[in-house]
């Protein structure tokens, strides 16, 4: 027979914590920030897991990244843009998004 949701068993890991941060988690439950430790840790992980993003990088010709750093501009007129941003939002390498800002700035199409 099939489990229900509330029947799942979730998979069960350890990890060492030092004395002291194992007393300063059992503090924050004491004060009834958490549950229990588990509680804490399985915040603390999904904190993490949502903290970190992957960026796909392309692999694209300085025609194609370009015409995309382009699009990217207009789209986003009127607002402050940052080279890191263009590279995160398009998955153009960083240094060909530098390249591509420095032969639009020479051809005076954009600004520092």
């Amino acid at each position: 027979m099939p489990r229900t949701r509330t029947e799942e068993i979730s998979p069960l890991i350890s990890a060492r914590l030092s004395s002291k941060e194992l007393e300063r988690v059992q503090n924050l439950v004491d004060l009834g920030l958490y549950m229990n430790m588990s509680d804490f840790v399985r915040e603390a992980v999904r904190e993490k897991l949502e903290s970190i993003k992957i960026i796909e990088m392309r692999e694209i010709d300085l025609k194609t990244a370009r015409r995309d750093v382009l699009d990217y501009l207009i789209k986003r007129k009127g607002t402050e843009i940052y080279p890191d941003e263009i590279m995160e939002d398009t998955g153009i390498d960083i240094e060909i998004v530098f390249k591509v800002l420095d032969e639009l700035r020479k051809e005076g199409r954009v600004e520092e």
